[in-house]
């Protein structure tokens, strides 16, 4: 992609690319993150290890189980200032 045809994001933008599992969100999320020079931050990898073992087991994870997850998501955004894609 090419300055003429790249968006133009706010400096602050951030991407999120959000789906079921299995839909390609960690492709698509490397190409937007490619094409616009910011770095991906794959979800996945910053869960607890006790939310990780209940999904290795099959239980679904709760609201709860997310609240922290989502907060370091949410902070890792803030602290990319630069632009970020987050699958």
């Amino acid at each position: 992609m090419d300055s003429a045809t790249k968006p133009n994001f706010p400096s602050n933008a951030a991407l999120v690319v959000m789906g079921v599992a299995g839909c390609g969100k960690s492709s698509l999320g490397r190409a937007c993150a490619d094409a616009l020079g910011w770095p991906l931050l794959e979800g996945d990898d910053y869960h607890a290890p006790e939310s990780v073992d209940k999904m290795r087991a099959g239980t679904p994870l709760t609201d709860v189980d997310r609240e922290g997850w989502l907060a370091r998501l949410g902070q890792m955004l803030a602290d990319r200032p630069q632009g970020a894609v987050l699958t």
